[in-house]
């Protein structure tokens, strides 16, 4: 693969021009297909198939179909702070008004006022009323949603609070961190250019990881057409992009650059894209098959979120091997480093160099222990992690989600928006009582409905209200149980759905997979790397810093977003569950970025050791070659990662923080400390391998 690397380089040396030309077109061809053939976002499944709730919703659908959703819905939460109670004349008089406005818009099907649903509060302070949309839920647009906003003022206006929330109704918009990327970009030019100390140079990665994340972005909107994506999807799309980009065009840059010291400017490109180019390709096809592992898993929304943001690590690859050369060639002396920015190149005192791997190598010993324990100690909150899905009790109190979820948990209790619905598989009204009463009995149920019927009364409909909110452990302990209760012979066949049933089974098949998803990543990691760098320790360090690193990675954000310390620093408005997706999301994606920097690195220790068979100097060398774009690298990974922690949405906030506190543990202290400081320890001993082994492995070159 070097060889051919080398002759794209040398080919796009004599056609820098025509190669920009075609980037570009590609550019215009990807937009004009996206344009031509539309978007069309869409929520891909969060269930588990086969899963004991998916069977009982599928049954629901089945024997009760009136309760099978047709368009969104969006519920209207009322609560009167006039001191009249709500089911007074003169509230009614302007509820009702306020429900003929709604019915108004030419999108809304009907109108479910409280006389109907029978929702009122015991104190009759607060009620729920619901609007039924003629569209999908993903279908109403914002308009629509303005429309309904303007429509319960006339009930604001006359001190009735008046809130809104929903399942599949977007209603205060969504911030994906479009905003952060900015600021991200702005921290990420500024380390380039002290670390090349030339403006020229420092642009390059950003302008290129732009042009590249647009062609990816046009591919995954296209994707749209053909798969279940979701809008947060795109937010994962975009950090993914953005960093990896510009860490490619980082190392290939830094690389020509260094060769540029004895070559000439043809033969540095091509030696640099022989070596650095090789290990873009490497490194990027790990992550790629990292994300892709994700679709093992059998959750559709996953494997869709790694699919996506696959695509924007393929689009990196191919712009820093083909548009980020052809600018080095078209820029000249501008990016060489030979006339370095006289401003910047004080700045370039800060960069690592030489001195670190000498103190890397000088307190080696005491460096590894110490790694091992800080990232040790940050495990230990992941112990009592805790899996559900953010509701609206983790957003801001400034949106109108927030104030309907704490009016709806002060007048109908915690349990008001964790409902269980329970189907009893019996047409006998004593049995039916008996599971009544049965249920009702468990510890943490509020109340329990009356059942209905199905349409030929072989099933029996009950709704259970837990004490407890949906991401509580007493609540996934009441599933359980209620479920346990049908291992009774004197009970009918429970079955149990609903979006709270749903969601922990969710939640309990992710947890029971992570350590086998992780096995998996670590299996594979351990051979990759024994066939790239021919060794047996170097791997088993590597995959252990990766272990240490994923538990500090995730201990953080337990200790952070679960047991709520700092969330005022970082915007959370509360403690909640972790995002149930996200452990193995982080496995897929901080393996992947493991495994580039570890390559980078170690690939040029390597590289200096074949040269000398001296280890000491060989880690020297290699953290001052390579080093300083490490470091970079990482940098730019986490000002790019943390500026989505302060976006709005959850799911995009839960991303942000748990990938800038990976990068934080895995580039910083395992691959830049760690890895080099035990490779010092062991010596010559780090590049053993059975002879046997060596003969039986086919030989990987990356360096």
């Amino acid at each position: 693969m070097g060889k051919s690397l080398g002759k794209l380089g040398g080919w796009i040396y004599r056609h820098a021009k025509v190669t920009i030309f075609g980037f570009v077109l590609t550019i215009l061809i990807s937009i004009g297909a996206a344009l031509s053939m539309g978007v069309n976002f869409d929520s891909a499944g969060m269930s588990i198939q086969g899963s004991q709730s998916e069977q009982a919703n599928r049954l629901m659908e089945k024997e009760f179909p009136n309760t099978k959703q047709t368009g969104g819905q969006v519920e209207i939460v009322l609560h009167s702070i006039n001191g009249d109670v709500l089911t007074s004349p003169a509230n009614q008089q302007i509820m009702n008004d306020m429900f003929k406005d709604v019915q108004t818009n030419k999108h809304v099907k009907m109108v479910v006022t409280p006389q109907i649903l029978q929702s009122y509060s015991q104190d009759k302070m607060a009620a729920t009323a619901r609007v039924i949309y003629k569209q999908k839920g993903d279908q109403v647009s914002t308009k629509t949603v303005k429309a309904l906003l303007k429509s319960i003022n006339i009930t604001r206006n006359k001190n009735i609070e008046t809130e809104l929330t929903s399942n599949d109704v977007t209603i205060s918009g969504m911030d994906n961190g479009e905003q952060a990327e900015v600021v991200g970009l702005a921290i990420a030019f500024v380390i380039l250019a002290i670390t090349f100390a030339s403006l020229m140079a420092a642009g390059i990665p950003i302008f290129s990881a732009i042009l590249g994340l647009v062609v990816g972005m046009m591919l995954v909107l296209i994707s749209t057409n053909f798969l279940s994506v979701a809008t947060f999807s795109m937010s994962l799309v975009g950090m993914m992009g953005l960093a990896v980009g510009i860490d490619y065009a980082l190392f290939l840059l830094s690389r020509y650059r260094q060769e540029l010291e004895h070559l000439n400017k043809k033969n540095a490109l091509m030696t640099a894209m022989s070596t650095a180019g090789t290990s873009i390709v490497f490194a990027g096809l790990t992550v790629i098959v990292a994300l892709l592992g994700m679709t093992v898993l059998n959750i559709d929304m996953l494997s869709v979120m790694g699919i996506t943001a696959a695509m924007a690590i393929f689009t990196a690859i191919l712009t820093s091997l083909t548009f980020v050369p052809a600018m080095l060639v078209l820029l000249g002396d501008r990016v060489t480093g030979k006339k370095p920015n006289r401003v910047l190149y004080l700045a370039t005192l800060l960069r690592i160099r030489g001195g670190w791997g000498k103190i890397v190598t000088k307190y080696k010993y005491v460096l590894t222990i110490a790694v091992i324990v800080i990232l040790g100690f940050a495990t230990m909150p992941f112990t009592h992690i805790n899996l559900g899905l953010p509701n609206d009790a983790v957003k801001s109190e400034k949106l109108t989600e927030r104030r309907a979820y704490d009016i709806l948990t002060q007048e109908y209790g915690q349990g008001s928006q964790a409902t269980l619905v329970i189907i009893a598989k019996t047409s006998s009204n004593q049995a039916t009582q008996h599971v009544i009463k049965d249920i009702d009995a468990l510890n943490n149920v509020a109340s329990v409905s009356a059942a209905t019927p199905s349409k030929n009364n072989e099933y029996q409909m009950i709704t259970v209200q837990p004490g407890t909110n949906a991401n509580a452990v007493k609540t996934k302990q009441l599933v359980h149980k209620i479920r346990d209760l049908s291992s009774d012979k004197d009970l009918p066949k429970l079955y149990i759905t609903g979006s709270t049933a749903i969601n922990i089974d969710m939640s309990d098949a992710l947890m029971k997979a992570l350590p086998k998803f992780a096995a998996l990543i670590v299996l594979f990691a351990f051979v990759l790397l024994t066939l790239v760098f021919r060794s047996l320790l170097i791997p088993v360090v590597a995959v252990a810093g990766f272990i240490l690193s994923l538990g500090a990675t995730l201990g953080t954000i337990v200790y952070v977003v679960q047991d709520g310390h700092f969330i005022e620093f970082f915007g959370i408005p509360a403690k909640g569950a972790i995002l149930n997706f996200l452990p193995v999301l982080v496995i897929g994606i901080m393996f992947g970025l493991a495994m580039d920097y570890e390559v980078f690195l170690v690939s040029r220790i390597r590289e200096e050791y074949l040269k000398t068979h001296r280890t000491t100097e060989a880690v020297i060398a290699g953290m001052r070659n390579s080093g300083p774009a490490v470091v970079a690298a990482a940098l730019i990974m986490m000002a790019v990662f943390s500026g989505f922690i302060f976006a709005s949405d959850a799911i995009v906030k839960s991303m942000g923080l748990v990938l800038t506190s990976g990068i934080l543990f895995d580039a910083l202290l395992v691959r830049l400390i760690l890895v080099p400081a035990t490779i010092a320890v062991f010596g010559k001993a780090s590049w053993y391998l059975p002879k046997w082994l060596d003969k039986l492995l086919p030989n990987v070159k990356i360096d």
